[in-house]
């Protein structure tokens, strides 16, 4: 029993003011006007997070007790903690954990000075993926019934690595990591070449190389593709991906140009058969319904950890349907960040062939914080049917593995 006042899932959506799957939903499109907190039996007691040099975690305790977990995208773990604590948490704490798309938009309007990508978006998105973790617990539910229902029950996967542009990676020990994916049943392998836009057109570029080591390798037993990391000019981007479609079958092609540079990614989109994939620095509905119409990529690949949480890729979800553009999901971490892209996964009614996955040893020590973890089997992931997010973090040993924990209460 969550309140004395609340004896049925009935009272207690009346009692939680959430009557309605508007709410559930987390509101329509974002919108300037903000709402004020309002009374409820559940209020947001307490925002903890745990930052480490794999990221950071974000934990929401409701004054029931029912918890939620977020994560972010941080490069900057310890900074993306200050700005959660220091500016973020006054707006969360006191909240009905119900009203997602009111928080999300109060953090998003009021702290645009530290936006509206980078910082303030991932930032929003390890507090509003913790919310919907918490308000699905609170209804038994996984959250994937919040957003409308599941398509699958199933999601396949392609495993993902980067050579950090072949400076810590050989050519053989890339297709010795690719071969480690295809002996635990991946059908499909990215490799990162990680070139970046600071490396624009590398003198030095070793792509070709590196993908026909590795395809050699795989000789046929996974399908291959790459990311450029947003590191080549159009020209550069379509030179290369004519070698890679021509010579190696390739189908598809990963942010070959700078995601400041639509009308570049536009002229690879025209010139290759190859399908292209971008998104995955484009942080708000509006920077995607900007790609969309500018760049028209084959394929979207948001993060649920960069794109203002599951509020935020709900919303995206509804513009990838209605411009007929599926998502591959972007996803380099494998905890909470894994679980809600396969929330998503299962409500979007159209949704590319795969969603990234990483290899999963990587991980040891931040999965070990895992007491219930994700089912996968031959290259894919079931999607959890338990409540919230369908993952068990273990808080103990997460913080016994974190550089900097640090937790606001609500005192009202």
């Amino acid at each position: 029993m969550l309140t004395d006042n609340i004896h049925d899932r009935r009272s207690f959506l009346k009692a939680s003011g959430v009557a309605s799957a508007g709410m559930l939903l987390g509101g329509g499109l974002l919108s300037p006007a903000l709402a004020a907190p309002t009374e409820s039996d559940l209020v947001i007691r307490s925002i903890k997070t745990f930052a480490g040099d794999w990221g950071l975690f974000v934990k929401i305790t409701t004054d029931s007790g029912i918890t939620g977990w977020g994560e972010t995208d941080a490069g900057i773990p310890t900074t993306m903690q200050t700005f959660i604590h220091d500016e973020m948490a006054r707006r969360v704490l006191g909240r009905d954990p119900f009203d997602t798309g009111p928080i999300t938009e109060e953090i998003f309007y009021r702290e645009h000075d530290f936006g509206p990508g980078g910082t303030l978006a991932n930032t929003i998105a390890g507090i509003d993926i913790a919310l919907w973790d918490a308000k699905a617990r609170i209804l038994d539910v996984p959250v994937y019934r919040l957003l409308g229902g599941s398509y699958r029950d199933r999601m396949p996967v392609y495993g993902s690595y980067g050579t950090r542009r072949w400076t810590s990676m050989t050519p053989e020990e890339a297709a010795d990591k690719a071969m480690k994916f295809v002996d635990r049943g991946f059908n499909t392998v990215k490799c990162r070449m990680q070139i970046r836009e600071s490396h624009l057109n590398p003198v030095e570029d070793r792509t070709i190389e590196y993908m026909d080591v590795i395809s050699r390798r795989l000789a046929g037993r996974a399908e291959l593709f790459t990311d450029i990391n947003n590191g080549y000019s159009a020209s550069r981007a379509i030179q290369i991906g004519r070698v890679l479609q021509d010579e190696y079958g390739f189908r598809f092609f990963e942010e070959p140009c700078s995601d400041q540079n639509h009308s570049e990614t536009k002229e690879v989109v025209d010139a290759l058969d190859l399908s292209i994939i971008a998104g995955e620095k484009e942080y708000t509905p509006w920077q995607v319904e900007e790609l969309i119409r500018y760049a028209d990529p084959d394929y979207l690949n948001p993060d649920v950890i960069k794109a203002m949480g599951i509020t935020g890729m709900h919303r995206i979800g509804h513009l990838s349907q209605v411009n007929q553009k599926p998502i591959i999901m972007h996803n380099t971490r494998p905890l909470v960040s894994t679980a809600a892209s396969l929330q998503l996964a299962a409500s979007y009614s159209i949704i590319g062939p795969f969603m990234e996955y990483v290899d999963v040893d990587d991980y040891a020590p931040l999965l070990a914080c895992a007491d219930v973890y994700l089912d996968y089997d031959s290259g894919s992931l079931a999607i959890p049917d338990r409540p919230g997010l369908g993952i068990e973090i273990n808080e103990a040993r997460l913080e016994a593995v974190s550089s900097s924990v640090r937790e606001d209460v609500f005192e009202g």
